[in-house]
């Protein structure tokens, strides 16, 4: 029997036109704590959000506060959250790191590879404009590359994935 997960329809989610923000997750054990927007604290910011064009954002967390089961019954890996902006036709869905080493990559992958399935299996992609996703980093070296995750990433989700600190809106 498939769970009932709506991603929108909740009271709980944070609206702003700020043509700068922050996604921030100070959750310290993984997924108890939602992932939240901030406008103020720009030393919590994992992702910076420039929103130069100033749209109204909705950011609503997924990790900490929605919850589905894989097929064999364990918990689904989940994203932190995401970006929703012009009328809910554009979406970013955002996994939120702030590790060193390699590990980092792989599973934001994952945590985004699953979530996407989860929407995609509610939603039609075609009722989106854009639908991307990024995994942003605190402690993310500026001058490395990830184009073969990025690649195989769409290959496998139809989904344009990028690896970087910043997003653009």
């Amino acid at each position: 029997m498939q769970q009932e997960v709506d991603f929108f329809k909740r009271k709980f989610f944070y609206k702003t036109d700020a043509n700068e923000f922050g996604l921030c997750d100070d959750s310290t054990d993984g997924n108890t704590q939602p992932a939240y927007l901030d406008v103020e604290n720009r030393e919590k910011w994992i992702a910076i959000v420039n929103n130069q064009s100033q749209f109204l954002v909705d950011f609503y967390p997924v990790d900490g506060w929605l919850t589905w089961n894989r097929a064999d019954g364990s918990i689904s890996g989940r994203c932190d959250g995401f970006l929703s902006y012009n009328d809910k036709k554009n979406i970013i869905f955002v996994e939120l790191k702030c590790q060193s080493g390699d590990s980092w990559r792989s599973d934001g992958k994952f945590q985004l590879i699953e979530t996407l399935e989860k929407f995609f299996s509610i939603y039609k992609k075609s009722d989106f404009q854009c639908v991307e996703a990024y995994i942003c980093n605190k402690r993310q070296l500026l001058n490395q590359r990830y184009a073969v995750l990025e690649d195989s990433f769409k290959k496998e989700t139809g989904v344009t994935l990028r690896v970087k600190r910043e997003i653009d809106l």
